[in-house]
């Protein structure tokens, strides 16, 4: 890696930068830091600063601040990120019930869109329908930080032992 040509886009990027701009760059930073320091277990987890929890009900949740990083030019979540918000939750929480010598993968996802990802936050709350011994099936919804539904999730995935 050619550490002077990153030295180099750094500098051009952070001369020509707005103050979203810094923003933006500041969180990514904060959020390679993290990972740098184990707080995280995935980049994107880190830089979208997720936070996830077992819920005392069996069920699973993830949250996550709405920023810049994760808009679309109309200033609301990018319905790819609620994608990857919904499955991320569905997976964790199937994750989290498996042994420790077994992981999840996804092998089919739905998303139904209800309204705009606006507000400080979402919140991704998922629930398993049926847990096969290799094909589960996991139901999410997103809610907005007013506790609106914008979006609701079904996914297949397949149980598989890790190497």
């Amino acid at each position: 890696m050619d550490v002077s040509k990153v030295r180099d886009q750094f500098e051009t990027f952070v001369q020509h930068a707005s103050e979203e701009e810094y923003n933006v760059l500041s969180a990514i930073l904060t959020g390679l830091q993290q990972k740098q320091e184990g707080n995280f277990r995935t980049y994107l987890s880190a830089i979208t600063d997720v936070k996830p929890k077992q819920l005392e009900n069996g069920d699973y949740e993830i949250s996550c601040p709405i920023q810049p990083l994760i808009e679309n030019p109309l200033k609301m979540v990018h319905g790819g990120m609620t994608a990857t918000l919904i499955d991320s939750t569905m997976g964790g929480l199937l994750i989290s019930k498996l042994p420790e010598n077994q992981s999840a993968v996804t092998v089919e996802l739905k998303v139904n869109y209800i309204r705009p990802g606006i507000g400080s936050h979402l919140r991704c709350v998922a629930t398993i329908l049926h847990q096969g011994k290799q094909l589960s099936v996991v139901e999410a919804k997103v809610y907005t930080d007013k506790n609106h539904l914008i979006a609701t999730g079904t996914g297949t995935f397949f149980t598989i032992t890790k190497k």
